[in-house]
């Protein structure tokens, strides 16, 4: 008998290693009151944790996902609308009537005084001045020196009949901001007008009651696809964005808690796969909707994570830790932006001659590259650099070598090797899909440690600067989310179709999540009912 029950015993410790060998391979069976942590039962817990995070983020983000996919698809063709500088150009006077000399208008201004800015337009049948500087008043009369007062509202209103190109069908007061004006810094500029024109386009103008100044402008067009593209995609709603570090905050958070999705989405995607991999490698899920979310989120699921990241990266500045140098160099970009004024006496050529010889001369603005002096002048249909030390003839201002050199100098010091080439090709660092640059330009290849490239446009005056830090920035925002690289850019045909497949997938991806997402809802639903009754 007691070599009986050792036996007994014996056989229930075998069958005991037994049962826990099975379950530290698998956790098939589990045994009661113990639990042993191998590596894949760690594996396991931690597979079903992350799975729980995506399901938690999907049901919150899931429909802001499809909302930036299906509206970045609008955003190939149609922005966020803007005063329409081209048509105000048309419709603005241009420059006429008794304008004095700079002369009279240095005499003008207190002895105390520094102009960092001068500008001449039409406004309301008279030439104004416009002054940036210390101890100046911002706008002159041009034909007196006299101080431009605070427009009334019949003054607005021909300034809005004018640029309308018709008469206004209502005008409404606005102390409140609104879909169109959602920025908080225009709060300044109460009241404002906003005249709405009962025309073929359906205009609506938004006209500062302190000012003067159009700040909005917008046809039926330009809303219809501003609501289908730049709306949803930037989250441009009144009640978020008036309030701008609010509106950075939830978009950061939006995209960097996305981004935790995509990650944890691919990380059970893969499992998944790799689990059901012995049955051949495809879902093992049944669901049409599990499935399909499942194999598209394989597919576009690493676009998403890139596509969603790369929009949050659009927002903050890069980690120290990624950037190389001792100081933050960013990349500069301008485009016939002029420097500051330069003394009066370095202008020699009257602006005036330039509004007597020139159709149709719109505005003029004092400008400098350097030390070398130029005036910006915009007529109807383009828009134009005369240099502005020859008093004799209307030259155009184009940048030489030798200006690039002193530029190029003034930067880096003259200690820095630097070689400059002309350059009639697109490169890695200077190419644009929407033909926004254009060639030939100046290219500088500079011998410092951020590998720093300039570009000098000698006609439009444009000037691009690209170091390293630069480059890293701009693959992690327009690289990734806009594909912009070089290879694509020089086919566009190739970079529509990728562009538009991606897209399309994306929000397949996010889709399939929305209806996961109700289901899941409507299945707690009904269990809450089912339990209240």
């Amino acid at each position: 008998r007691y070599d009986c029950e050792k036996e007994k015993l014996f056989y229930w410790e075998i069958t005991e290693i037994y049962r826990s060998i099975n379950f530290c391979r698998d956790d098939n069976r589990s045994l009661p009151g113990r639990r042993v942590l191998t590596p894949a039962f760690m594996n396991r817990m931690l597979t079903r944790f992350i799975k729980q995070i995506h399901k938690i983020l999907g049901l919150i983000l899931s429909i802001l996902f499809l909302m930036w996919f299906l509206s970045g698809i609008v955003m190939i063709y149609h922005s966020f609308p803007r005063v329409n500088q081209g048509l105000k150009l048309v419709r603005q006077e241009s420059l006429q009537g008794g304008l004095l000399g700079i002369d009279s208008l240095v005499r003008a201004l207190p002895d105390s005084s520094r102009v960092a800015g001068l500008s001449v337009d039409m406004c309301l049948g008279r030439p104004v001045f416009h002054l940036r500087g210390k101890q100046l008043p911002s706008e002159l009369y041009a034909d007196s020196f006299r101080k431009v007062e605070k427009p009334g509202f019949p003054e607005i209103c021909r300034l809005a009949g004018q640029l309308g190109g018709t008469s206004a069908w209502t005008v409404d007061t606005m102390y409140r901001l609104d879909q169109w004006i959602p920025f908080g810094y225009l709060e300044r500029e109460f009241p404002i007008y906003k005249f709405t024109f009962e025309d073929e386009e359906r205009q609506e103008m938004y006209i500062s009651s302190q000012s003067g100044r159009v700040l909005q402008w917008t046809n039926r067009e330009s809303r219809f696809w501003a609501w289908l593209g730049a709306i949803p995609h930037w989250v441009y709603f009144t009640s978020l964005r008036q309030n701008q570090p609010l509106w950075i905050n939830f978009m950061i958070w939006a995209s960097g808690l996305g981004a935790i999705m995509c990650f944890t989405g691919l990380w059970t995607g893969i499992w998944a796969f790799w689990k059901n991999r012995k049955k051949g490698w495809r879902s093992p899920y049944k669901k049409w909707w599990f499935k399909w979310h499942h194999i598209s989120g394989m597919i576009f699921g690493l676009f998403a994570l890139t596509f969603v990241f790369s929009g949050m990266m659009s927002l903050v500045d890069l980690p120290s830790w990624m950037q190389k140098g001792k100081q933050k160099n960013r990349e500069v970009r301008f485009r016939g932006r002029g420097g500051e004024m330069l003394a009066w006496d370095c202008y020699r050529l009257d602006y005036r001659k330039i509004a007597d010889r020139l159709q149709n001369v719109k505005s003029i603005e004092w400008s400098s590259f350097e030390k070398h002096p130029y005036y910006v002048v915009h007529t109807a249909t383009e828009k134009r650099y005369i240099d502005a030390s020859d008093s004799t003839r209307l030259l155009p201002f184009r940048l030489t070598e030798a200006m690039v050199n002193e530029t190029v100098q003034k930067i880096h010091g003259k200690d820095i090797p630097y070689s400059i080439t002309w350059m009639t090709d697109w490169d890695d660092d200077y190419h644009s899909r929407r033909n926004m640059l254009s060639l030939p330009v100046y290219k500088v290849v500079v011998g410092d440690e951020l590998h720093t490239r300039h570009y000098f446009n000698p006609e439009t005056l444009y000037h691009r600067q690209v170091d390293d830090n630069g480059r890293l920035r701009g693959i992690l925002y327009g690289g990734l989310h806009s594909l912009n690289f070089k290879f694509l850019t020089d086919h566009p045909v190739l970079w529509n179709i990728l562009m538009y497949v991606l897209l399309i997938g994306g929000s397949f991806l996010s889709l399939s999540g929305v209806v996961l997402t109700l289901k899941w809802l409507g299945r707690g639903i009904r269990k809450i009912g089912r339990m209240r009754k």
